[in-house]
């Protein structure tokens, strides 16, 4: 059975015939595209995870605030959106397609703007000296009637050049060697008879054909029965030539394992992180941060502060900054000598480790003092000599 393909034209409005599609052919794409889509998808989920774990910190001043503009980030960027899922379209649309859009809609009825991810549209051209333009910008089934300036919205760019079509030729290339590994297998684990034939009576030019119908007929009962008799008749003879049952799943669970790891070093991921092993999982995780998570942070908070804010605001100390510190997960029992390092030091107050570490901050102004302890000082003071009897200096 086939599956034909047909086009039509201008020039030629009756249908043309481009191929026939067996169905084999079919289910073999269709198997490739399910572990191409499911190492994709692991990798970008994992991404979105990350990213949905970051706060996005405002500041007015130079001081930080919690008002409007952070409750849209972190909590609700529209009507139908949590911020979670927000940042997990953000995240498909920048890894599927090389580039995301963020657009403004109109001001919801509290006063809090409202973003959405762009599903769709069209830039005809850069344009270096003036503001691109965006055309046919589609939300979903929403679409824009009006081209959409530079200014308005924010755009995102993963990479200088794409790199979703060079994985997707590298799935293609190396399906094949699945695809014969598995070939192999069920050769090896299947069941494969010859049927030797004494004489065989001329019964026209057809014969072949109605004699494979016919053997196929008599033997496929006795293969998918669990109890059955095979029928044999003079001149005939059967014989097993199966595989020798030899080899597992492994070789091919290796391979899918392959794209994966492959998959995951186009992102940027360590392969640690997506094939389960437990060794060196937190260098795995800083190598994590540092080169895929920080550029995604990084480019999100200068285009969003030079769009949203522009440069006299942010010359007055108003601008957001993406913090990624509470990614990994901070376990306060095991962290406990740091912690009272961290604050010793004046370098954290407690309610700066409370935040960092998940918890509600504490409504006290002591929790908001820095602390140092006693045994540590400026460095003349430490080294201030001590003078001893006789008016000599003594070092001790």
């Amino acid at each position: 059975m086939a599956l034909k393909l047909f086009k039509r034209s201008r020039d030629n409005p009756g249908k043309e015939l481009i191929r026939e599609v067996a169905c084999e052919e079919l289910f073999a794409a269709a198997q490739e595209y399910q572990i191409r889509e499911l190492s994709f998808w692991t990798c970008v989920n994992m991404i979105a995870n990350a990213l949905a774990r970051c706060e996005f910190r405002t500041y007015q001043g130079g001081k930080e605030v919690q008002g409007k503009e952070y409750y849209m980030w972190n909590y609700s960027p529209n009507a139908n959106q949590n911020s979670t899922m927000f940042l997990h379209k953000l995240v498909a649309e920048l890894y599927r397609n090389n580039e995301a859009l963020i657009i403004e809609p109109p001001t919801r009825e509290d006063g809090i703007s409202t973003v959405v991810v762009a599903d769709s549209w069209m830039q005809p051209e850069d344009r270096p000296s003036k503001q691109n333009e965006y055309y046919g910008v589609t939300v979903g089934s929403y679409q824009y009637q009006y081209p959409i300036p530079e200014k308005d919205v924010i755009h995102l760019q993963l990479n200088n050049k794409n790199m979703k079509p060079v994985l997707d030729g590298l799935y293609q290339s190396y399906y094949r060697l699945i695809s014969a590994a598995m070939k192999q297998f069920e050769w090896a684990h299947g069941q494969h008879w010859k049927v030797h034939v004494t004489q065989i009576a001329p019964n026209g030019d057809d014969w072949a054909q109605n004699f494979q119908r016919m053997i196929q007929a008599q033997l496929k009962p006795f293969f998918d029965s669990n109890s059955a008799a095979l029928p044999e008749f003079d001149g005939y003879k059967y014989e097993q030539i199966s595989g020798d049952g030899g080899g597992d799943t492994r070789d091919i669970r290796a391979m899918v394992e392959d794209i994966f790891e492959f998959t995951a070093r186009a992102m940027l991921i360590p392969t640690v992180l997506i094939n389960g092993s437990v060794e060196g999982t937190a260098d795995a995780n800083n190598r994590f941060l540092t080169a895929c998570i920080d550029p995604l942070c990084d480019q999100l908070q200068e285009e969003i502060t030079r769009k949203r804010y522009g440069y006299r605001r942010w010359r007055r100390g108003d601008y957001v900054r993406v913090d990624s510190s509470a990614i990994i997960h901070f376990d306060l029992f095991a962290n406990a000598d740091n912690v009272e390092k961290i604050i010793g030091t004046g370098a954290f107050t407690i309610n700066d480790v409370r935040r960092a570490a998940g918890q509600a901050p504490i409504n006290e102004p002591w929790a908001d003092q820095s602390f140092m302890t006693k045994n540590i000082g400026a460095t003349q003071e430490i080294t201030t000599p001590v003078t001893g009897g006789g008016g000599e200096t003594n070092g001790s």
